[in-house]
């Protein structure tokens, strides 16, 4: 396997073949928890994968590739920048 999946061909991947993506080639941006989950982005090519985590269950429930700002949303309420700001 190749890094230079389109978008189109990684939404199409399993679960475990979206994962080697992830852990060969994609870069790690920021992560938050939501209710049961950790939730992290990723960014690979020319687009944001988000990789959804059940803490309980301890496994991988979701992982979808994006290029829709609004998704992004959820990840910026996230990032705290007070250190940037004093």
């Amino acid at each position: 396997m190749t890094n230079n999946v389109t978008i189109s061909e990684f939404n199409e991947l399993t679960v475990d073949e979206k994962a080697w993506y992830l852990w060969h080639g994609a870069t790690f941006l920021h992560v938050y928890q939501k209710s049961k989950h950790r939730v992290n982005l990723f960014y690979l090519n020319d687009y944001y994968i988000e990789l959804w985590y059940h803490i309980d269950d301890n496994k991988v429930e979701n992982i979808r590739a994006f290029k829709s700002i609004e998704f992004l949303e959820p990840f910026l309420q996230n990032i705290d920048i007070d250190c940037v700001l004093n």
